[in-house]
């Protein structure tokens, strides 16, 4: 930490004095699910916009989120959730959608046996992420009348291919490719996608506090048209995108290959596709689905107040 921290008081001392430094953090290790924000980094469609963006990025077997970090003001700019961001303005922390990517869900539940209905996991033993993003299984478990024994883990599939677990919550980017490269392929018949079961939100966003919106707003644009950018050039030039993410997965030192990034990547752009208009358009989430879900997390005990749709959407 000390050594981060000096490298941005040094960076604040060389740049020019119009030049607006900013830190983003992405919610999870370096991979293509953040390919657009690497795009415009490596284009200097920041640099154009008089940003100078410090990327911070966990390790692997962090159990730190990057809203913990926007919370304490580490960070100015990160990735996460609709949903999480819900549930963290409840809990007190002012978050602000500044930024929609995400359209569609991909969150799913693979296992070790046909799931043709829900009540198939009853009693079962699920892997599910220590580090959140999970409440939306909260909301089909209480749809569904079901009661699960919640298995935590960090990352990986290694639970799920050891038998650890029967089953394990999975993103079709993520852990599901994974999965499927690991085993030969997970059978159909195996798999729910949540996004098939009546609970298909949106998921991905860029969020700030509602305070640093409020004293710096033209920076937030001006990193909300840089990053846009960025993911308009990796929709039309994929092969690219995946090239200038990977030098930056290797910065890092993440272990991983082409392959499950190429596809991660394929999938992340796909999910990223508007329904109603058949192209990624970026637009705000729908106010609509947004009371619906909160409305949702309302009723299954996730949330204490129902969320204001103005207050969070920008």
């Amino acid at each position: 930490m000390r050594t981060r921290i000096s490298i941005v008081l040094l960076l604040l001392l060389v740049l020019p004095a119009r030049a607006q430094v900013v830190t983003f953090m992405p919610h999870w290790v370096p991979q293509t699910q953040f390919a657009g924000y690497y795009v415009a980094l490596e284009k200097g469609y920041y640099d154009e916009e008089g940003l100078t963006v410090v990327l911070d990025h966990f390790g692997g077997n962090s159990s730190e989120t990057s809203v913990g970090k926007l919370a304490t003001g580490q960070v100015d700019i990160v990735t996460s959730q609709l949903v999480t961001a819900m549930v963290s303005r409840d809990a007190g922390l002012p978050m602000v959608n500044v930024l929609q990517t995400s359209q569609t869900n991909g969150l799913m539940c693979a296992a070790h046996f046909p799931l043709s209905n829900p009540a198939a996991l009853e009693g079962r033993k699920v892997g599910r992420w220590k580090v959140g993003y999970g409440e939306i299984c909260d909301v089909f478990c209480y749809k569904n009348d079901l009661h699960v024994n919640w298995i935590p883990y960090i990352q990986g599939i290694n639970l799920f291919v050891s038998g650890a677990v029967d089953a394990l919550l999975c993103y079709s980017y993520s852990e599901f490719i994974q999965l499927e490269l690991a085993t030969g392929g997970i059978p159909r018949e195996n798999v729910i996608r949540f996004a098939d079961v009546g609970l298909n939100y949106p998921e991905d966003g860029l969020y700030v506090t509602e305070k640093y919106y409020n004293e710096n707003r033209e920076t937030v644009e001006k990193f909300v048209r840089a990053s846009r950018r960025g993911w308009e050039y990796a929709h039309e030039h994929k092969e690219e995108a995946l090239a200038i993410s990977m030098r930056f997965i290797q910065d890092f030192r993440v272990m991983t290959n082409i392959t499950l990034q190429r596809r991660m990547l394929d999938e992340v752009l796909r999910l990223q596709i508007n329904p109603a208009t058949g192209k990624a358009d970026f637009a705000p989430v729908d106010e609509a689905r947004f009371r619906d879900l909160g409305r949702t997390l309302l009723e299954s005990g996730c949330l204490k107040h129902e969320p204001d749709y103005k207050k969070l959407i920008r």
